[in-house]
């Protein structure tokens, strides 16, 4: 990968010019009444202790959820810590779980050693009738992203560590190709980056799209947070960022629709925050994170992980996502 030197300030001036327009129409998420609508599941081993960050993929209708789980064992790297899967769930309305798979749709067998602590935190897309899923690996090192397919969401193909030179755990694709090529949002501490690739291997033109930015709520670090949504507009990118007490909270901005690299706009406000008990206590504190969203009918469902704990949602208008 060959990092493009980016003129420092671009981003922020771009997000300041839209400040005024910000104020003028703020996106919130407003949390569904029942959450969290996923928990751990104490009679299985893999999952007894916590689910958390999921991806999201609508299939035939239905949302099929590929949630964080961790169960039971402890990870090599430290005992405080618990062995993560990935596991699967259905829902027909994007909030009840109708169908919940009893084995991890991806386990920590077959990943590249010795990244083999945990899989966790995917995002995953489907691009020309291929389901991509980009995960964390986990191991006593840093921390690499990892990539799979699948053709029907129950069997997939790992395809190993991506970006091998680079410690980073939050990733997560475009829905489509850009020029024929894959187009990649990800996190070298603290900012978030855009790079892009013809094979998934070789990556190219890659550079800082935001930076996090000190006394923000992105100042420890920011990412992508559930896969991009396109509208007519622009690409709808939900975002994660941590500030410097420990907090994690939700955000938004929009892309360029032919090129990706440019923000249209950024909303300084958090879209969500911690506020609710599950959001504000668990086993990481103050934790709001996002790996997927859905779009069902004319609402767009985010779904979002608490204090490394549970799984909750929250939902937008597709109406209010208009720049």
């Amino acid at each position: 990968m060959e990092p493009v030197q980016t003129v420092a300030g671009r981003t922020h001036c771009l997000i300041e010019h839209n400040h005024e327009r910000n104020i003028q129409k703020l996106v919130k998420l407003k949390r569904y009444g029942s959450n969290p609508i996923l928990s751990a599941d104490s009679a299985r081993d893999w999952e007894a202790n916590h689910v958390s960050n999921s991806a999201a993929v609508v299939k035939d209708g239905k949302v099929h959820l590929f949630y964080r789980a961790e169960g039971r064992d402890t990870r090599n790297s430290s005992q405080a810590w618990f062995v993560s899967r990935i596991g699967h769930a259905v829902s027909s309305d994007g909030f009840t779980i109708d169908c919940r798979y009893p084995e991890p749709a991806l386990d920590i067998l077959g990943e590249e050693l010795p990244f083999t602590d945990g899989v966790e935190d995917p995002r995953i897309v489907e691009i020309d009738g291929v389901y991509h899923m980009v995960y964390c690996t986990t191991s006593v090192y840093p921390e690499r992203l990892a990539w799979a397919t699948s053709k029907d969401l129950i069997t997939f193909d790992k395809h190993g560590i991506l970006m091998p030179d680079y410690s980073q755990r939050t990733a997560g694709l475009l829905p489509e190709r850009i020029d024929g090529e894959y187009v990649l949002f990800h996190r070298i501490l603290p900012h978030l980056w855009i790079s892009r690739s013809r094979d998934m291997k070789e990556w190219h033109s890659s550079q800082v799209l935001v930076h996090s930015r000190q006394g923000h709520w992105t100042e420890s670090k920011m990412g992508i947070g559930a896969t991009p949504i396109k509208t007519e507009q622009a690409w709808v990118v939900f975002i994660h960022g941590k500030d410097l007490n420990n907090i994690y909270r939700l955000g938004i901005m929009w892309l360029d629709l032919e090129d990706p690299s440019k923000v249209l706009k950024f909303q300084e406000e958090p879209i969500l925050e911690p506020e609710a008990e599950y959001e504000r206590t668990g086993f990481v504190n103050n934790v709001v994170y996002t790996c997927g969203a859905a779009v069902l009918g004319d609402e767009v469902i985010v779904y979002y992980g608490c204090c490394d704990k549970c799984l909750a949602a929250a939902t937008v208008p597709v109406r209010a996502l208009r720049i």
